[in-house]
């Protein structure tokens, strides 16, 4: 299998809606693109206040990890990922998104830590952020715009660089790709 991570591009919000249709995606995230982006157009500040990554496997999208920075100067950064094809879960691609996109996250936005959400029932989905340093911060409830009221854990790496997380073996920049190193462990 041939993960890589590139540039969130503006032909891949087309492909958004089937990622979210294909494992439902509506029903357990409130939002499926960066905070910080409501439209194309901003795109534009990619690199500024997030970055955005288009998930592939053997050159195929299927999904995108992003993290955002809520204010400028932030060192603070929040996790979202989506995997939108079904037969693609479990088999430790997230884990391996997860640990690239942050190590791009720290270099280009200068994070030092990075945060997230997940709904307590998601144990999967809890195996995989643990292990990539994430750990439980705090618990809460939300309430879906259905009025179901849903409870989460708030989950938190340590400060970067003391965790499993992998690192770059390239830059990312424009038209360029990160991959994981052949032979190297999938964490």
């Amino acid at each position: 299998m041939n993960l890589r991570l590139r540039r969130f591009e503006k032909s891949d919000f087309a492909k958004l809606n089937n990622w979210v249709q294909a494992v439902s995606a509506d029903n357990y995230m409130q939002k499926v693109t960066p905070l910080n982006v409501e439209s194309v157009e901003d795109l534009d500040y990619w690199g500024i206040n997030y970055v955005w990554f288009a998930i592939t496997v053997n050159e195929v999208a299927i999904g995108g990890v992003w993290i955002d920075k809520r204010r400028p100067n932030d060192t603070l950064g929040i996790l979202g990922i989506l995997i939108g094809s079904p037969e693609k879960l479990g088999k430790g691609i997230g884990r391996q998104a997860i640990s690239l996109a942050i190590a791009e996250a720290q270099q280009i936005l200068g994070i030092t830590q990075v945060r997230l959400t997940v709904r307590k029932t998601n144990q999967r989905a809890i195996r995989a952020y643990r292990s990539v340093g994430f750990e439980v911060s705090g618990k809460g409830t939300t309430t879906l715009e259905t009025g179901l009221v849903v409870p989460f854990y708030r989950m938190e790496t340590e400060p970067l660089g003391e965790g499993p997380v992998l690192t770059a073996i390239e830059p990312l920049g424009e038209g360029s790709a990160l991959r994981r190193p052949e032979g190297s462990a999938i964490i």
